[in-house]
Parts: C-alpha cells; sequence; structure tokens
C-alpha cells in the first residue's frame, strides 16, 4: 500500500503510468472528507503520462487529523507534501467538487509548480453554489421544498425527511444513476461525515461549516496556466456558472456533459474521460 508521512500524518495514494516528458496528473476527490473512489476512472488517463489520486488527510485510507487541522492550509500543505514525495517539479490539478477549492488555493500559494488545471463540478463559490441550488430546489414538488426549508430553519436536519428530501435533490443534481447512487450511500469508504458536516454542512444545497461564504473567484483572475471547467448539464455545480468562472481566467475552456450531473465519471465515463483527455493531449 503506497503511502508517505509527515508531521501531518501519513497519506495514501495510488499511481499509475510511466515517467514521460507529459506532466503528471494529480487528482484531489470532493468532500471535504471524501475519498480517491471515486477518481478511479481517472487512472485510465495514465497512457502518456503519470496520474496520481489519493485519499486527503483525514478520511479515507489516510491518518486521522485532529478538528484544529480541518481548514484549507491543511489540505493544500497535504497537495503539497504528496507532490514533494513524488519528486514532481511541476503537476497539472485535477480537482472535483471540493477538490477544485483545493487546487485553486493550492494555485494561488504555489503557482509556479502547477501547468494546468482542470475544475471538475467545482466549489469555487459558495454564493453561486447556494443560489444554483435555490434555484434547483424551486422546481422540487413543492411538499419537498417546504420540508427542505423547515429543517433548515429549524436545524432540524437529522429528520428522516429531511433525508428524503435529500435524496430527491441528489438523484437529480448529484448522481443520476439509481444504482450507483444507491451502492454510494451503502458503502461510503470511510467517508468523514463529522470533517464534511464541519467544513461543508448537512447536505450538498446548505453550507453552514468553515466554507460558507467561501469565494475563490479573486484568484481566477491570476491563473496564467490552461484551464478547463468541465461539469454535467443537471450538476449542482452549474455550466452557468461554470461559464462566469471560466471568463475571469485568460485561457479557460467550458465543457459540458449531456445527461449528466454531478457524477459524470460514474455516470458518463468515456464521454467524461475522452475530453479530458483530449485537453491533456493539447498541453
Amino acid at each position: 500500500m503506497p503511502t508517505f508521512t509527515t508531521k501531518l500524518g501519513t497519506t495514501y495514494y495510488l499511481k499509475k503510468g510511466r515517467k514521460t516528458k507529459s506532466l503528471p496528473l494529480i487528482c484531489c476527490h470532493g468532500g471535504p472528507g471524501g475519498t480517491h473512489h471515486s477518481l478511479i476512472p481517472l487512472l485510465d488517463l495514465a497512457s502518456d503520462r503519470q496520474v496520481v489520486i489519493f485519499d486527503q488527510i483525514g478520511s479515507g485510507r489516510s491518518s486521522d487529523i485532529p478538528k484544529s487541522k480541518w481548514t484549507i492550509p491543511t489540505f493544500v500543505q497535504n497537495l503539497y507534501e504528496l507532490i514533494n514525495h513524488l519528486g514532481f517539479e511541476k503537476v497539472i490539478l485535477h480537482g472535483g467538487s471540493w477538490g477544485g477549492t483545493l487546487i485553486l488555493e493550492f494555485t494561488k500559494k504555489y503557482p509556479d509548480l502547477v501547468g494546468g488545471l482542470i475544475f471538475h463540478s467545482s466549489l469555487i463559490s459558495e454564493k453561486h453554489w447556494r443560489k444554483d441550488a435555490e434555484n434547483y430546489i424551486k422546481k422540487l414538488p413543492k411538499r419537498t421544498q417546504d420540508i427542505i426549508e423547515f429543517c433548515q430553519k429549524y436545524n432540524a436536519t437529522d429528520a428522516k425527511v429531511y433525508k428524503t428530501a435529500m435524496d430527491e435533490y441528489y438523484l437529480r443534481h448529484v448522481c443520476r444513476d439509481k444504482s450507483v447512487y444507491q451502492q454510494k450511500k451503502k458503502s461510503k469508504r470511510r467517508f468523514n461525515s463529522e470533517l464534511y458536516n464541519h467544513m461543508w454542512g448537512p447536505s450538498e444545497f446548505c453550507a453552514t461549516g468553515t466554507l460558507k461564504g467561501y469565494n475563490g473567484q479573486p484568484i481566477l483572475k491570476k491563473i496564467k496556466v490552461p484551464t478547463l471547467f468541465i461539469c454535467g448539464q443537471y450538476d449542482e455545480a452549474t455550466i452557468k456558472s461554470a461559464k462566469i468562472f471560466a471568463k475571469q481566467v485568460k485561457n479557460a475552456k467550458v465543457i459540458e456533459i449531456k445527461n449528466a450531473s454531478h457524477s459524470s465519471l460514474k455516470e458518463k465515463p468515456k464521454e467524461t474521460l475522452k475530453h479530458l483527455q483530449q485537453f491533456l493531449t493539447k498541453l
């Protein structure tokens, strides 16, 4: 089991592919508190470069860390230590969902280490994420809307009816493949829900944690490397917001995966990987 250890703890990772002239690709999962399992399909991009996926410190097969370390700087440091451990001088970064926040903040601190960026259904601005979610919720049945509003207003997000409302939203905008969604719910694979709740909140559409109010848009204007924004047609990270973010990056492209949501790697793997490979090849 490939791992490395620093003062933060032990980090688990997987690496595939041989060293070539092409820049290596490091992929950061969502959450916070998620695991590398959602990124396994990305290892198929290792035909002409090295591809690395890993469990961010505090979740998955990596070490637990104290609550005081559940901060953006901790995860930026963890990513830096991974790159240092692997001996990479420059990398392309892929960030899914919260992973997009992580690679954005990493680029701010270590711009010289980054040769390309892929924001995959990424959290760039909590305000945009919240507004997009509110618009989606308005399209749910009235009873579901009332349940969400009531439970969030009275801090009853652990109620069974709220969980049912979450399922209804998630099956539209997080993972539209019902069998895959149910499988993900059952497995969880060391998903750190406490970390997720602390930094984000009780559900994908309700930010109450330390990321509430997060705005990474000022960083976008400073990006000087080729950048791809990719998301699903029904994604909670909407194509509308992705286009707004892309306009703030000098050299950015936007791709929409039709008939997919937040889990395009599971719903439309071939199409998603095709677009990612095309972007990498141009680099």
